[in-house]
């Protein structure tokens, strides 16, 4: 095993299909039948409330737009959104500023159902969807959340690092996606330690290439995930 990821952390991947600041489902190479296993039991926050489908479509309206997508774009278009924010904020500071400032506006329209608008048992419950798609979508609402308030000034005071990271040095850092994902397939019994040993591997990958600051962000990153599903989870 250990020769095998040696082997894979030395290869790059297609230039698309990884998505090192905010990281989609894909990413982790999980299937779609694996997602729902693993995401599809955790608790059911519906009844922090109701989700007003007028709104929520506002809110989604106006976050696209602000990603350089048309109005029309939904939820449900989760990867297209996905890589339109990794697009927008890989321009720059102000982009991430822009985007947060979107994800603000978002929340805000929302007010108190922002919680049951993003559930993931909620969305999968409105159809026309898949696992898939709806932990794409609540996994970015996740990522901007904390990348958003206390990540923001972390994340802007150490952006040429975390690029080097994320670029130059990339292999390292893809080779905990890839342990990670060479782990669950070898005991899919034991998701929630893999998912473990996975956030502690970005922790001390960006530890050692920027500061311990980084590290916690990154990790912390991760760890909003998946901690509805890993309960004890802690960068």
């Amino acid at each position: 095993l250990h020769r095998f990821l040696i082997g894979l952390s030395s290869v790059c991947l297609v230039a698309g299909l990884f998505n090192p600041l905010l990281p989609s489902l894909g990413d982790y190479l999980l299937t779609e039948k694996q997602v729902q296993t693993y995401f599809s039991t955790g608790p059911k926050n519906l009844a922090l409330g109701s989700c007003n489908s007028v709104p929520f479509a506002s809110a989604q309206a106006g976050f696209a737009a602000a990603v350089g997508l048309p109005p029309t774009t939904t939820w449900r278009d989760a990867n297209t959104l996905t890589n339109a924010t990794i697009t927008t904020i890989d321009q720059g500071i102000d982009q991430l500023a822009a985007v947060c400032g979107a994800r603000q506006q978002f929340v805000q329209t929302l007010g108190q159902t922002y919680d049951t608008c993003v559930d993931r048992f909620y969305l999968i419950s409105l159809g026309n969807t898949d696992w898939w798609n709806v932990m794409q979508y609540t996994h970015l609402m996740k990522h901007l959340e904390l990348i958003c308030s206390t990540g923001f000034d972390v994340y802007q005071n150490n952006i040429d690092c975390i690029r080097k990271g994320e670029t130059t040095d990339g292999n390292q850092y893809r080779a905990c996606f890839y342990k990670f994902n060479a782990t669950v397939n070898a005991n899919p019994n034991n998701f929630c330690g893999a998912t473990e040993s996975f956030i502690g591997c970005i922790k001390d990958f960006f530890t050692t290439e920027c500061n311990a600051y980084v590290g916690w962000m990154q990790c912390e990153l991760e760890r909003v995930g998946f901690a509805y599903d890993c309960y004890g989870l802690a960068c």
